[in-house]
């Protein structure tokens, strides 16, 4: 497959970033990931479509958080997140769509997730809502990254 090239992403970083993100987590990222990060740590896909028939619309990637230089990176979105209860501790964010949804890589089956986090239920349980609120999209973060499209391959129905 053709790699998917990213722009506009953050300054490099070191595989001692990674490790430092690795032990504020708990969990060992995949290498997939790690090797990702390296080379791109953040930014935007040139192709920014994930299209299945699980979904009823493709959802589009806006960005990639980086791992380190800005606001916004992987591990104070996941503090935060964590903090205010949106998202399970297995669930890191990596991206976001043009909503502010969350693309989260899975922290214990290294698969992809989509996570939506305007569609909290108050009769629900905590679990019962972040279980609503997942859907499986990739079963490993390359396949995620390479298996976006192009908005011209979006099949319209």
């Amino acid at each position: 497959m053709i790699e998917n090239k990213f722009s506009g992403n953050s300054s490099t970083i070191t595989a001692a970033d990674l490790d430092h993100l690795e032990s504020a987590i708990g969990k060992s990222l995949p290498t997939s990931f790690r090797n990702h990060y390296l080379k791109y740590n953040g930014g935007t896909p040139e192709r920014t479509y994930w299209q299945t028939e699980d979904f009823n619309d493709p959802v589009e990637v806006s960005t990639f958080k980086p791992v380190s230089d800005g606001e916004s990176t992987i591990l104070s979105t996941y503090k935060l997140m964590l903090k205010k209860n949106v998202i399970p501790k297995n669930l890191l964010p990596f991206a976001n769509d043009w909503g502010g949804n969350f693309f989260c890589l899975n922290l214990d089956t290294g698969g992809v997730s989509y996570f939506t986090k305007d569609t909290f239920d108050s009769a629900l349980s905590l679990e019962e809502n972040h279980a609503k609120s997942e859907k499986h999209i990739c079963s490993n973060f390359l396949r995620f990254v390479q298996g976006l499209i192009d908005e011209d391959d979006v099949d319209e129905e």
